[in-house]
């Protein structure tokens, strides 16, 4: 495994194959698509749906403060406050939610790309 080493623009990112599980001999690209997720989220993953299957165990409050947490650590992450994340169960709600708070009077409109990938 490399180290980062410097370029003229810039510092060059290691190798991070090692934190996802995709074999030595896959080059994976279609990232767009769906990407590989990291070793790390996977488990969490698993955990969570753990979790579920002892559902006695989950408090209402749960299904708030996880939310809260993550906005706070979204937030910190690219210099935000919480109270400025959104999160959204999908991407095109957040996107039609957010239309539909545009100021958009009679005559206008609102442009999308047309047949955007449906996330």
């Amino acid at each position: 495994m490399s180290s980062a080493s410097k370029t003229v623009s810039g510092t060059t990112l290691a190798s991070q194959r090692h934190l996802f599980d995709i074999p030595e001999d896959v080059a994976y690209l279609n990232c767009a698509y769906i990407s590989p997720l990291l070793n790390s989220v996977r488990d969490v993953g698993i955990a969570s749906s753990g979790r579920k299957s002892h559902p006695w165990e989950i408090l209402p409050p749960d299904f708030f403060s996880d939310a809260e947490q993550s906005r706070a650590l979204f937030a910190e992450l690219i210099g935000a406050t919480a109270d400025d994340i959104a999160l959204v169960p999908a991407a095109s709600y957040g996107t039609a939610t957010a239309a539909r708070n545009l100021p958009a009077g009679p005559g206008e409109r609102i442009l999308v790309l047309h047949d955007q990938f449906p996330s």
